[in-house]
């Protein structure tokens, strides 16, 4: 009986142990870029929904929205995937190449630009990079606080 016991336990513990770097939670919440020119307001605001994550980010000059995405963060076939829809024609995936608990890389060679995108949490700031060998652009956002 003791040993069927500390199967059940065990087995119950392994099946409630994550791999900690896909866990995307530190994405979730409502963010404030820090780094862009004044006139322009950038955004973006990500939530879990049960095992992915969505993201919406836009950009504002004023009162108009001057850009905006949807973005998705999923599991399919063992396989992360950053899907941005809104900026081509059809949504753009791309592969998570490197994945650690906080931060991770996404990568799509045959995109024109980006062709990387890196998300990193850095203590209490977000940090995306998007980046083509030749071009990238540094984005460094803090959470809104409600």
């Amino acid at each position: 009986m003791k040993r069927f016991f500390l199967g059940i336990c065990s087995f119950f513990f392994l099946m409630s142990c994550t791999n900690e770097a896909e866990n995307f939670d530190w994405l979730v919440g409502d963010w404030k870029r820090v780094n862009a020119e004044k006139e322009f307001k950038t955004f973006e605001s990500w939530q879990k929904n049960k095992k992915e994550y969505a993201g919406f980010g836009y950009t504002m000059l004023e009162n108009d929205t001057i850009f905006q995405e949807d973005l998705r963060l999923y599991k399919e076939n063992d396989l992360w995937t950053l899907e941005v829809t809104g900026v081509n024609e059809a949504p753009t995936p791309f592969v998570l190449s490197e994945l650690k608990p906080e931060y991770f890389i996404a990568e799509n060679d045959t995109n024109e630009f980006p062709k990387k995108i890196i998300y990193k949490l850095d203590n209490d700031t977000l940090k995306a990079n998007v980046s083509t060998s030749e071009f990238d652009v540094d984005f460094e956002f803090v959470k809104i606080q409600e």
